[in-house]
């Protein structure tokens, strides 16, 4: 698997990804819906009949279909009518069913490390399905379909491993999503100097809530490409870990201030403060830094600022996020509510939590009472209502024996192995991902959406396979899949 082909340069890639992004973009919002369908269908069936070397490209196609692409597509935006009164299911969730299907019949070389584990998260999901009919959900096949539909994404922590079995295949996979987080950027930077988003600029469909005309009493609140922004960082951040790498060090601090330009225009706190996070870890014990690296950074970031202040509107958005992510001071000295700008601490969490503890153990599962009561905005909280004690143990015993075996695996090897820093790049990179789960939205638990899926798919395919790359060849012998 080492040797694909890889013989178009990369403008050329990306080039081929754009236009078939574009495209996408007309068949799904300003043609007939038929002509809508045939597209998708067309994309599915190459797809499906693609070699081991295009996983890559699709993979980041059905990426952007589920996350977005300059303000177009994302969750429950490019759908297909598969049955007769059925909801519509997204794209990416058949492109998921299909890899699914080309897994099985690929041949693995070798076996993650955290398999015995994740399949024991897979027995308790098996029982959170059955514990929801018990405790009681509504029939009506939509309900039945959302079920299925949350289930799904969690099967790319099955098929993406033995569909990437090798760095080559992961390096052409960034080559196509590095891009859009400039693309997302670009979206950011659009919809604030035009009070206007994408979608709504080109009458794709109506304006979204965040689209408003940013003014010092107003300030604008929106992110694009979040699960983009996540996988992006990861994938920059992990080749800055090498020596040497695809990429130049300039593209990838360029990826890195692209992402925290998105981030800090939307002026959330818990996404800055995930920012804020990786960059400064990642800069003290990961990146290894010589005089270019250190001219590219420090190039990147002289301009970012530059051109956040020269322009009125960016320079009264970028004042607007500073001042909001200046209330954390009040909820450091105690006030819940951050000065009124935070409803988490004091609203949400105690409302998902009563209901927790009607139910401590083994939570709601999927049963009407969760879907009622679940509340993404409390990503822990939300966890022990849905899956109980028991669930939420299983959960921190996975991601601690995976941490634990990164930690131990780094420590083990020599230390002129090529990822031994990307072995200790991982771990770091959870405790940020987490804060955004802990203090924005939920990024973890026991259903998943295609977007957040596809991250996570990415994160640990990533993880299994340096891990891997990492054992003597003895022990790599043992690890392969049974």
């Amino acid at each position: 698997m080492d040797n694909l082909p890889n013989t178009r340069p990369d403008f050329v890639k990306v080039a081929r990804f754009m236009a078939l992004a574009v495209s996408a973009i007309l068949a799904n919002y300003y043609v007939p819906y038929y002509i809508s369908t045939l597209f998708h269908l067309v994309t599915l069936f190459y797809y499906f009949r693609a070699k081991p070397e295009d996983e890559p490209f699709w993979l980041a196609y059905f990426f952007i279909l589920a996350d977005g692409f300059f303000g177009f597509f994302g969750l429950y935006e490019v759908t297909l009518r598969v049955l007769p009164g059925l909801p519509e299911v997204e794209v990416t969730q058949l492109y998921i069913f299909l890899s699914i299907i080309k897994a099985r019949s690929t041949v693995s070389n070798y076996r993650p490390f955290y398999q015995t584990p994740l399949i024991v998260l897979g027995v308790y999901l098996a029982f959170l399905v059955v514990q929801g009919y018990v405790a009681g959900v509504d029939l009506d096949m939509n309900v039945q379909f959302r079920i299925v539909k949350w289930i799904i994404p969690l099967l790319l922590l099955y098929s993406i491993p033995r569909l990437f079995q090798s760095q080559r295949q992961y390096t052409e996979l960034f080559v196509y999503l590095f891009p859009v987080a400039f693309v997302a950027l670009g979206a950011q930077i659009f919809t604030i100097l035009t009070s206007s988003s994408p979608v709504g600029f080109f009458g794709a469909k109506k304006e979204i809530w965040w689209a408003i005309e940013v003014s010092k009493e107003k300030t604008y609140r929106g992110l694009y490409n979040e699960s983009m922004i996540i996988a992006t960082n990861l994938g920059a951040l992990f080749y800055l870990a090498l020596r040497k790498s695809h990429f130049s060090n300039l593209y990838l601090f360029g990826v890195l201030i692209a992402n925290f330009g998105s981030i800090y225009l939307s002026a959330t706190r818990g996404w800055t403060i995930y920012m804020v996070f990786i960059l400064m870890t990642s800069l003290l014990f990961i990146i290894q830094f010589d005089r270019k690296r250190l001219m590219s950074m420090t190039t990147i970031v002289f301009l970012a600022i530059l051109a956040s202040q020269s322009i009125p509107t960016l320079r009264i958005q970028t004042n607007n996020a500073f001042r909001r992510l200046l209330t954390l001071e009040k909820l450091a000295e105690g006030d819940a509510t951050a000065g009124g700008t935070l409803i988490r601490l004091t609203e949400r969490g105690p409302r998902v939590m009563r209901k927790w503890e009607l139910n401590k153990l083994t939570g709601w599962g999927f049963s009407r009472e969760f879907m009622e009561s679940n509340d993404v905005h409390v990503g822990n909280q939300n966890i022990l209502m849905h899956s109980g004690i028991i669930g939420a143990a299983l959960l921190i015993f996975f991601i601690g024996y995976v941490v634990i075996k990164l930690y131990l695996r780094f420590q083990g090897v020599d230390h002129d192995f090529l990822y031994r820093r990307a072995l200790l790049l991982f771990p770091i990179y959870f405790m940020g991902w987490f804060m955004i789960h802990s203090s924005s939205e939920q990024e973890f638990a026991y259903y998943q959406f295609p977007a957040t899926g596809i991250t996570q798919a990415i994160f640990f395919g990533m993880i299994a396979l340096t891990y891997f790359n990492a054992l003597p060849q003895q022990e790599q012998q043992i690890a392969l899949a049974i």
